[in-house]
């Protein structure tokens, strides 16, 4: 975790793609199966740091907003 001042975009992209892109892959994979059976839920949560934020966690927080 950095500064978003010393954070590079690569550093940025790496929270964002397995905060974000992993839970959508993961609903996306999942409603198929739920699909064919015609039922399933899915709960996905969040972290408080999304509503309040941490020094130093911009790319956390922007994931978890």
């Amino acid at each position: 975790d950095k500064l978003v001042l010393n954070m590079d975009e690569k550093d940025f992209d790496a929270v964002i793609n397995v905060n974000l892109k992993g839970t959508f892959n993961m609903i996306k994979h999942t409603y198929k199966h739920f699909m064919k059976k015609r039922y399933g839920r899915i709960v996905s949560t969040s972290s408080i740091v999304g509503i309040i934020g941490n020094k130093g966690q911009a790319n956390y927080a922007a994931s978890k907003a």
